[in-house]
């Protein structure tokens, strides 16, 4: 018997959506046959030798050598120029619902997607992020629209003036990690702090800055420059798997919802500081967990001895872990879908 088909759209930017991806796509496969979508050529690549999967890529909605005019979040498909090519992406992907007759569109990212696929009849369960969405009328649009939101993180971190919880599922955060296999925080750790660089790396001006404490050890990961730094600081670049890299049990990281799962679900103790986002995403995300006393915060514009102080305090600082990282997530989403549109 063939597997009813969904769609499941993976948005270009940074790795989290891949990640995601990678975690709920041998769930999601237990019950439909799963078609990735894509805008870029590079994620489709990523997909197809990592997992296999079919992906149709959706041509450009640029012309070329055409400006992208900077995006405001307030004004309804304000970056969708009128010009032919958004009509041509419009097109393949009524086409490829035509030929595949997907039962849902699971959106994560870019809502004027989530816009067409509905006016098109298709139900639509979107990727509901933390962030100021409000003033964004497509994002408005989409949260309205979604016949289901899911949430890849606990309701405890829900924003108080969100609106769509009646129809929203909370999945708990989701990690590649073992929660079960993580070291517990044990004292001997707390002068060895990893500073785990993002998407964007920090400034030279502000790595200086946290690692002047002479008495603490920092390693450096995923920085893509070289930075001149004391002989209290290790580098390591890029890496594979950051449950190996990171020394410690602080870790001064961005607030990308995958990176603080993963760090989480190692018992780590957080210092974050948010890279700027769309809807100021990480900045709304840090902020929720430090209300809740899950990390601390830290600024670009600290001096040398407030970052000394905040490792001060990192080290006698009890984060409430509990309950944040599902083992169960990924599966937990999957069954909800095939309740859903099984």
């Amino acid at each position: 018997m063939n597997k009813p088909v969904i769609f499941y759209f993976v948005h270009a930017h940074g790795n989290g959506h891949q990640a995601t991806f990678s975690m709920l796509y041998p769930e999601l496969s237990a019950f439909f046959e799963v078609i990735a979508i894509t805008t870029h050529s590079g994620i489709t690549n990523n997909l197809q030798n990592k997992h296999q999967v079919q992906v149709i890529e959706l041509p450009p909605k640029y012309p070329a050598d055409y400006e992208i005019p900077v995006h405001t979040y307030s004004k309804a498909f304000e970056v969708t120029p009128y010009a032919q090519e958004p009509a041509e992406r419009t097109k393949s992907l009524a086409e490829a619902i035509l030929r595949h007759q997907p039962k849902a569109f699971y959106c994560d990212g870019v809502p004027e997607l989530a816009v067409m696929v509905r006016g098109m009849g298709v139900p639509v369960v979107l990727v509901h992020l933390p962030g100021n969405t409000s003033n964004d009328p497509t994002q408005v649009f989409a949260h309205e629209l979604a016949d289901h939101i899911i949430a890849h993180f606990p309701l405890i971190l829900e924003q108080p003036d969100y609106k769509y919880s009646f129809k929203t599922f909370y999945s708990g955060y989701m990690s590649k990690y073992d929660c079960g296999k993580s070291d517990p925080d044990t004292s001997e750790n707390i002068h060895q702090v990893s500073i785990l660089l993002g998407y964007d790396n920090y400034d030279q001006a502000v790595v200086t800055k946290m690692t002047e404490d002479p008495d603490t050890h920092f390693t450096i990961i995923g920085n893509k420059q070289y930075y001149d730094l004391g002989k209290n600081c290790n580098q390591l670049g890029l890496v594979k798997d950051i449950s190996q890299a990171i020394t410690g049990n602080i870790v001064i990281s961005a607030a990308g919802q995958n990176t603080v799962a993963e760090l989480l679900s190692m018992n780590k103790r957080l210092i974050l500081l948010p890279e700027p986002r769309p809807y100021e995403e990480q900045e709304v995300h840090a902020q929720m967990l430090s209300d809740q006393k899950i990390a601390l915060l830290g600024e670009e514009n600290f001096s040398a001895a407030q970052w000394q102080m905040l490792l001060h305090q990192t080290k006698a600082f009890t984060p409430a872990y509990k309950n944040l990282v599902n083992v169960a997530a990924a599966a937990g989403v999957a069954q909800k879908m095939q309740e859903w549109y099984g």
